[in-house]
């Protein structure tokens, strides 16, 4: 196994996978325990199933560690240049098994976050205006440091795996 170093700025350890599989110094791996204490900004863009741009947002999350938990609790703002405001309501978790456990206020409980190298993955389906249930989009969204305090946010939404749109989201750590 190799060695790991953790970067004091952010608690991200550096533990990217070369083409041999082995361990690369330098790289950061995502901690959403770690990295969403406290407040980011950001700012992103909703793109349709086409590419084009259809929406433009800002982004704030909060969150405070939780001791009942062990994770994190945040709460991410999503406020979009037309006035509208999404709120999403988290609890995430790292499990034993070296997974996460999340859940979301509206997507509800049971959605496990994974590390992909050194990216943070999750998978679930959240109701969306009337589309509930089965018929609720999936979201797969992949979280990849570029610095300690800089993240890229990537969630693509598809239907019964016909592609519908994807955000794309920077946050920033608020010192």
């Amino acid at each position: 196994m190799a060695p790991t170093v953790e970067l004091a700025e952010s608690g991200a350890v550096a533990d990217a996978r070369t083409a041999s599989g082995r361990l690369a110094p330098g790289s950061l791996v995502f901690q959403p325990e770690v990295y969403f204490l406290g407040v980011t900004n950001g700012a992103g863009v909703v793109r349709d199933a086409f590419g084009r741009i259809v929406r433009r947002c800002r982004v704030t999350t909060i969150g405070e560690h939780d001791a009942s938990h062990g994770g994190v609790r945040l709460e991410e703002t999503f406020i979009y240049a037309d006035g509208e405001v999404d709120v999403w309501r988290w609890v995430m978790s790292p499990s034993w098994d070296g997974r996460y456990v999340a859940a979301e206020a509206k997507a509800g409980v049971g959605i496990t976050g994974e590390r992909h190298g050194a990216d943070y993955v999750l998978s679930f389906r959240r109701p969306v205006g009337r589309a509930r249930g089965a018929l609720a989009p999936r979201f797969d969204t992949c979280f990849t440091h570029l610095t300690p305090e800089l993240v890229l946010k990537r969630a693509r939404v598809s239907l019964f795996g016909v592609p519908m749109g994807e955000l794309t989201a920077i946050h920033q750590r608020v010192a």
